[in-house]
């Protein structure tokens, strides 16, 4: 028993320094969640998701996409950004839910990401006029050719059905994660004066990029063109 004595001593002190520690373990910031709130069904979409925890515990991640797909990562380090990728088989608009949980179970307030998935309609005659091949030297076309290059200021013009309400301009980001809506035009004929520079870090606006146009009638039925083009700043 004197043998013992030592040992039931130590696990007396340890114990209530245990559940005080248990006590006082915080939970994880609130995840952040980056990515597109908009794209087409069917396509694959990456976001990025971060939380960091008070006391620097290890966390890991549960992911519900709001279509019945859902799952958790492994515990990795506080802090640490996690790329998860998706695709959403149906037209709809879906909620992206998060919470980060750490290795003693504590676990976050929810993140939430709306994304709009719609059913991109047929082109028609929704596509862009300008610039397409050819170079444009300050929005002149000097020269024919298949492709486009842009040098200077350009006024991008898209042509359009009549049914069309409101025709959007988007850029990629920089990151190789998605799309920048550059502008919003709700009055033909629908145009968009590129003329600005954009932080390279942000907005990927310079050398080989892609330039989207999006239009939508008034039911929100999207109509949608691209094109590749080399962009060079003066």
């Amino acid at each position: 028993m004197r043998k013992m004595l030592p040992l039931l001593i130590t696990i007396l002190i340890a114990m209530p320094m245990a559940i005080n520690a248990t006590n006082n373990n915080n939970p994880p910031e609130k995840p952040v969640i980056t990515g597109p709130t908009e794209g087409e069904a069917g396509k694959t979409y990456t976001y990025t998701i971060v939380s960091t925890d008070p006391d620097g515990d290890k966390i890991y991640y549960c992911i519900d996409w709001g279509d019945g797909n859902e799952f958790c990562t492994d515990l990795m380090e506080s802090g640490k950004e996690y790329q998860a990728s998706h695709a959403w088989q149906e037209k709809g608009t879906y909620v992206i839910t998060v919470t980060a949980t750490d290795e003693h179970g504590a676990t976050s307030e929810p993140a939430t990401l709306q994304v709009k998935m719609p059913f991109v309609m047929p082109i028609k005659d929704f596509r862009i006029l300008k610039p397409r091949y050819g170079i444009y030297v300050f929005g002149f076309k000097v020269f024919p050719m298949f492709g486009q290059i842009v040098i200077g200021d350009i006024k991008v013009q898209v042509k359009a059905p009549e049914n069309i309400v409101r025709v959007e301009f988007l850029l990629p980001l920089a990151c190789h994660c998605g799309m920048e809506l550059m502008h919003i035009d709700t009055t033909p004929p629908f145009e968009w004066n590129w003329n600005k520079d954009y932080d390279d870090k942000e907005i990927k606006d310079e050398g080989f990029t892609e330039l989207v146009v999006r239009g939508y009638d008034s039911e929100w039925n999207e109509y949608k063109d691209s094109i590749t083009l080399y962009k060079v700043r003066i």
